[in-house]
């Protein structure tokens, strides 16, 4: 590391801040590096945090000339190739920031399959093994650049990124609320046979006149004006004494007999009937298609020594992919021991989106403020003939 650490020297010796520079100023100057930072925040859904680091590792790389114009170039490919150039470095400030991780991965891994394209950004000369061996300095130099760079050029924008995430994050929240607020209106209405939620004995007007004009539970002596109106008489269980409107005025009794054949029969459909008839086929079509659990959740593996918990899983993919998350089961473990997989359950009408979520080869990494994190999907073996009818095994 002989250009490299006279480089590098000359770097840190440099004074740790500009005098009589204006915030916009700065900001102007590093107008190619907030592109940058915009696009892996705001496209790629990145963490700000991580991502002012991945940013200072590449100014890093610039200063002890491994590459030159590495962000200007960088902004001119598209987000797929952005995202995976950051994930490389994401392995490489791993390397930095735990000793004994570094060790064990730099010894089990190759440069072409880790860092390909980091690799050949700096011409062969970036290799896990460097990283391992220089780490300390590295880790200085990726600080110092944290400290007197990103946090100044990048302020701004991850404040506008927490308010951003914060909205986000309360939209989803009421959509949620609102979309439970509208299934319980709906299982009260299709468990309730009267959908105007009328105590029993009381029917809708609508009921009344389609249906037989005096009801039982109507007292004796109390007249329907519809059914006055429309020539409709009375049941045989009202007295026969009892005189309709009309008959009073012509001072003509009530014939049950010969107005019951001249009644005209109810041949329209009720429309309360046709309502519950149609919810019952609904939820036999919603009931062939659900889709179990099982079919729909994600099996995602953490790296072991990086601690994964639930809400940073919970966060990470509700940026991502939106409200696709119905339950995330946590591996149980003791109190001081690292949870090292997960299930996540995907909401019904989400389903779909395993596809995106595990790639076409069933197996795709993710990176968690710098923790890998692989999902795929699940499968639940059979227990074996030793186990409990109850257990289950991945």
């Amino acid at each position: 590391m002989d250009s490299s650490s006279s480089s590098f020297s000359a770097f840190t010796e440099l004074p740790s801040s500009i005098v009589g520079v204006t915030r916009e100023e700065f900001h102007a100057f590093h107008r190619i590096d907030r592109i940058l930072f915009t696009r892996l925040v705001f496209d790629l859904n990145r963490d700000t945090n991580q991502t002012s680091y991945v940013i200072a590792f590449l100014f890093l790389l610039e200063q002890i000339e491994f590459a030159r114009q590495l962000t200007p170039f960088l902004v001119g490919l598209s987000d797929a190739f952005i995202e995976t150039v950051a994930n490389e470095v994401d392995v490489c400030l791993s390397i930095l920031r735990n000793l004994d991780y570094s060790t064990l991965f730099v010894a089990n891994n190759d440069d072409g399959s880790v860092i390909p394209f980091l690799l050949r950004l700096t011409g062969g000369r970036l290799t896990l093994r460097y990283v391992h061996q220089n780490r300390e300095i590295l880790l200085l130099g990726v600080r110092k650049n944290m400290n007197e760079i990103c946090s100044r050029a990048f302020d701004d924008l991850c404040v506008e990124a927490e308010r951003y995430y914060r909205e986000q994050l309360l939209a989803l929240q009421r959509e949620k609320i609102i979309e439970e607020m509208s299934n319980m209106r709906l299982s009260v209405q299709q468990g309730s046979p009267n959908r105007l939620n009328l105590p029993q004995g009381i029917s809708s007007t609508l009921s009344v006149q389609q249906q037989n004009p005096i009801r039982t539970s109507v007292p004796q002596g109390i007249l329907n004006r519809q059914s006055v109106q429309q020539g409709i008489p009375f049941r045989r269980s009202v007295q026969q004494g009892i005189l309709t409107r009309q008959s009073v005025q012509y001072q003509t009794p009530i014939r049950l007999g010969a107005q019951q054949e001249r009644a005209p029969a109810l041949t329209t459909p009720l429309p309360v009937e046709e309502d519950t008839n149609r919810t019952a086929t609904e939820e036999v079509e919603n009931e062939e298609g659900v889709i179990p659990a099982d079919d729909r959740t994600v099996f995602l593996t953490f790296s072991k020594g990086y601690p994964t918990s639930e809400s940073e899983v919970k966060v990470y993919f509700t940026r991502r992919f939106g409200e696709v998350i119905e339950a995330i089961l946590m591996q149980d473990v003791e109190e001081n021991e690292q949870p090292l997989f997960a299930r996540m359950v995907l909401r019904m009408e989400c389903a779909s989106i395993i596809e995106e979520i595990v790639g076409p080869a069933n197996k795709k990494k993710y990176t968690l403020d710098g923790k890998h994190v692989w999902a795929r999907k699940y499968v639940r073996k059979k227990p074996s003939s030793t186990a409990t009818p109850s257990s289950s095994h991945v």
